[in-house]
């Protein structure tokens, strides 16, 4: 392979990266990947646009060790190419978008981040040249960068890209319906931010306006969308945006098998913000009656996962579908409680919602034997049970309040009313808004 050269090979991992079902494409991208590793030295021949194929070429397989390998090897080689004096210059648009692209496959590498790192800070540098990226790059680059929102460089050229996006609101039919659904998910990892928020609602406005393309959209574009609109709530767009989607999701009822398990659960989790809404109440019934089906498939949803279809169907009690699907999900949670790591893995965040949800249901005994095991892991952890917005602890109490005498004696519940009843009174000093957080014991 030595004696093909690098630059050809790159060209080759390009077009296997296309073919990546087949055995023999994904042979050949994999003795691709070890060379790359094992003679790192050799991408330093290449240009960007030679190492975006070789990224992208192997990012068709981000799970395999072979690949990742690879891809630290030439985030490495885009790293040593910025701290030298305005190498990343010579970089074309083209280049950077296919590098962060494929960088954004394995969001949890260091070396990964740190080259879209600098990518990002490259891009950011180049005053007015956002205007230069094609409409799907941008796209491609905000659904790159949104792997990593806790991070300021990610957050920087964010903003100056939805700027962009903004100055072409004239110009957004020429931008595809997943460019608008990557650009939406994207913008949504910065709620904060009015630029963001400006953009994704001139987003919400024209998907409005093409409203009969809705069924161009993939399921996945449509999860995504309302992933995004959600975190704005209280704008009437976004609302309206999300209520149109509804309508599509409960027209494809007969095909919700086609979504993923994440994709299932944004799209509860985004509609249970507009629970009020009569379109969004039978595509979340629908999308519950899809969860049903999947009864033996419960174990491939994430932690986050499982907490948002929790508290997301818990917005609609009365509806037998959401009711049936929440006591499903109980024993899930139950059934996690008895693995070797527990409920280690959920967040606090996720824990929180989980017991939330459940509240809704006080007579189902699976609902009640969850929240127990929750809050048992909760207290093994330390983290303050009172930190409930104030609505949130009139709602658990009330819900606790249905539960049987001999259930509410449980040591567990008894460690959360107290805290609950307190906040009540004021003693606990309870800030509107405040999350649980973690505090040791």
């Amino acid at each position: 392979m030595e004696k093909i050269g690098i630059r050809a090979l790159s060209i080759f991992a390009a077009s296997f990266g296309r073919h990546s079902r087949s055995s023999e494409c994904h042979y050949g991208a994999i003795r691709i990947a070890r060379l790359c590793r094992e003679e790192s030295r050799s991408l330093q021949e290449l240009n960007n646009l030679s190492l975006a194929a070789l990224i992208n070429g192997f990012s068709k397989w981000p799970e395999e060790a072979d690949f990742r390998q690879a891809a630290v090897a030439i985030a490495g080689e885009v790293i040593r190419r910025a701290n030298r004096h305005h190498q990343l210059s010579e970089f074309t648009q083209q280049g950077l978008v296919s590098l962060v692209n494929g960088f954004s496959k394995w969001p949890e590498e260091v070396t990964s981040r740190q080259a879209a790192a600098a990518l990002a800070l490259e891009i950011v540098r180049r005053p007015g040249r956002l205007r230069a990226f094609a409409q799907q790059g941008l796209a491609i680059l905000v659904n790159g960068f949104s792997k990593w929102p806790d991070e300021r460089p990610y957050g920087q050229v964010t903003v100056a890209i939805a700027g962009e996006v903004l100055g072409r609101a004239a110009r957004f039919r020429e931008f595809s319906e997943q460019d608008l659904a990557n650009l939406v998910n994207g913008f949504s990892k910065w709620p904060d931010d009015a630029v963001s928020r400006q953009a994704t609602v001139a987003i919400a406005s024209e998907l409005l306006r093409r409203a009969t393309q809705l069924p161009h959209y993939t399921q996945q574009g449509l999860a995504n969308l309302v992933n995004g609109f959600c975190k704005w709530p209280e704008d009437a767009v976004c609302r309206k945006a999300t209520v149109a989607i509804a309508g599509e999701v409960l027209r494809r009822a007969a095909q919700l098998r086609d979504l993923t398990q994440q994709g299932l659960a944004n799209l509860v989790n985004g509609f249970s913000k507009w629970p009020e809404e009569l379109a969004v109440r039978r595509a979340a019934v629908a999308l519950a009656r899809e969860v049903l089906r999947r009864a033996t498939q419960l174990d491939d949803f994430s932690q986050q996962g499982l907490a948002n279809l929790v508290n997301g169907f818990s917005n609609w009690p009365e509806e037998l579908p959401c009711a049936q699907v929440t006591v499903m999900l109980a024993g899930e949670v139950l059934r996690r409680t008895e693995r070797g790591t527990g409920l280690s893995d959920f967040s606090a965040q996720d824990l929180r919602g989980v017991v939330i949800g459940f509240n809704r249901w006080p007579r189902e005994s699976a609902a009640r034997q969850a929240t127990i095991a929750v809050i048992n892991e909760v207290l093994g952890r330390g983290i303050r049970l009172f930190d409930f917005t104030k609505p949130e602890s009139e709602n658990l109490l009330n819900g606790f309040s249905k539960w049987p005498q001999d259930a509410v004696r449980h040591q567990a519940i008894a460690e959360i009313i107290r805290p609950l009843k307190l906040s009540q009174t004021g003693a606990a000093q309870l800030r509107t808004g405040e999350k649980w957080s973690q505090q040791p014991r």
